[in-house]
């Protein structure tokens, strides 16, 4: 299969017939289209998410119309107009996807970002914050590991 300009993918072949059901695409927007801080190594090395990484809005686009994406994500790099872009493609393209931001500590989140839907997630990220919010988005952390009763 050939990816487009600045899309990167794990092999994991053999890997969607989890337990816990298919592997789910997490589609992550970063300038350069990669993972220079190493945000996202982490949830990359997990079996049940496919992370694809795209560079801009407009190749973001093009993966939600390719891809059963399950979430996008937008790196700290992306501007709020590159976000204000992504979240149009999203509604037009997947709407009811769930959208998280990370931003820099100091940096602002628009009011209508909340209005839409978006999650916003602020560095520096603690060791694994990034993962299980994502699992939390996904409602993976709602379900009860098998052989197990969900706590009340």
């Amino acid at each position: 299969m050939l990816l487009g300009q600045g899309v990167t993918t794990r092999d994991r072949a053999g890997q969607a017939g989890l337990a816990g059901g298919a592997v789910r695409t997490v589609l992550v927007v970063a300038p350069g289209g990669g993972d220079p801080d190493g945000l996202f190594v982490e949830l990359s090395a997990r079996a049940e998410y496919l992370v694809r990484c795209v560079g801009s809005p407009g190749a973001a686009e093009g993966e939600l119309r390719s891809w059963p994406v399950a979430l996008v994500v937008a790196s700290p790099g992306v501007s709020p107009g590159d976000v204000g872009l992504l979240l149009a493609a999203r509604e037009r393209l997947r709407p009811g996807t769930p959208v998280l931001v990370i931003r820099r500590r100091q940096a602002g989140a628009p009011a209508v970002w909340t209005r839409r839907g978006v999650g916003v997630l602020r560095c520096p990220l603690l060791p694994g914050a990034l993962s299980r919010s994502v699992d939390v988005v996904l409602g993976l952390a709602a379900r009860p590991e098998p052989g197990r009763r969900a706590r009340r």
